[in-house]
């Protein structure tokens, strides 16, 4: 059983992975200021990682399962404030947000990318959890390969 649920997590990694890399990359050199290229590049990094620890997740070397947790870790968050926002996901996304004044959201969206690193950040705080990004985490933390 183990051995499915890491391959399904390796398929979704690499598919974002790869998705996500060719995405950022792409819009990083059509932009024309330094601080966007390197957040853009920074991004496209961290796809590239994401589509690495899928393939060694896939073929089961143990790297893929500590580098997976990590980087599956790395998408729970999502923050917004006045001088910082993150958001992150590679594959998919199923969150939960709540912005000050009471206001809440739900969403998700298969297949799908995203990538947000501002300094500076919005106009409002918000506060979000990626269910998905934290339900893989524990899958592969509970789960070993065989």
């Amino acid at each position: 059983m183990s051995a499915m649920i890491h391959r399904l997590i390796g398929v979704l990694q690499i598919a974002g992975g790869f998705w996500g890399f060719f995405e950022l990359a792409g819009r990083a050199f059509m932009v024309r200021e330094p601080l966007w290229f390197a957040l853009l590049l920074l991004g496209a990094l961290m796809f590239l990682l994401v589509l690495v620890a899928g393939v060694w997740l896939i073929s089961g070397d143990a790297r893929g399962r500590a580098w997976s947790q990590w980087l599956q870790l790395a998408q729970v968050p999502i923050l917004g404030s006045p001088w910082l926002s993150y958001g992150w996901h590679a594959g998919a996304v199923a969150a939960l947000g709540f912005a000050r004044g009471g206001h809440w959201s739900f969403g998700y969206r298969v297949p799908d990318i995203g990538w947000q690193l501002y300094l500076g950040g919005s106009a409002h705080w918000f506060v979000g959890l990626n269910f998905l990004g934290l339900i893989l985490f524990l899958l592969l933390r509970l789960t070993r390969r065989a």
